[in-house]
């Protein structure tokens, strides 16, 4: 099973299926909701109804409770997502000002670092 990268947490390749999945829809999802728009009938309901609190479990999908069953949706779109697991990692340092300054002196891309001195001057003047 091929593995990926979603906001810094692996995820497997039917993971990466229902995200997309969830990230293509305009609202919540129900779990058979999610299995049909897979259209793999071989797969059993069940087997993306575990996939779903997995990604629940790791912060990548959002579950509430509608009628007698849940409904699911992505956290956020992918750079969102990254957002988020960069504000734990934050979170979880001692000195988040020191972690964060030694990440962007490593910044080896000139646009990237331009980009962010631009958002840094919009949050500064919002």
């Amino acid at each position: 099973m091929a593995r990926r990268l979603i906001a810094g947490r692996r995820v497997g390749s039917l993971e990466a299926e229902v995200l997309e999945e969830l990230w293509a829809a305009a609202d919540w999802l129900s779990g058979r909701e999610v299995w049909e728009r897979l259209g793999d009938r071989s797969r059993a309901y069940t087997t993306v109804m575990t996939i779903l609190g997995r990604l629940v479990d790791k912060g990548l999908v959002e579950r509430v409770e509608e009628g007698r069953g849940h409904v699911y949706r992505a956290a956020g779109d992918p750079d969102e997502l990254t957002a988020q697991a960069i504000s734990s990692l934050l979170a979880a340092t001692a000195d988040p000002r020191s972690a964060l300054a030694h990440f962007v002196e490593g910044l080896d891309d000139p646009e990237l670092v331009a980009e962010l001195a631009a958002v840094l001057e919009r949050v500064r003047r919002a």
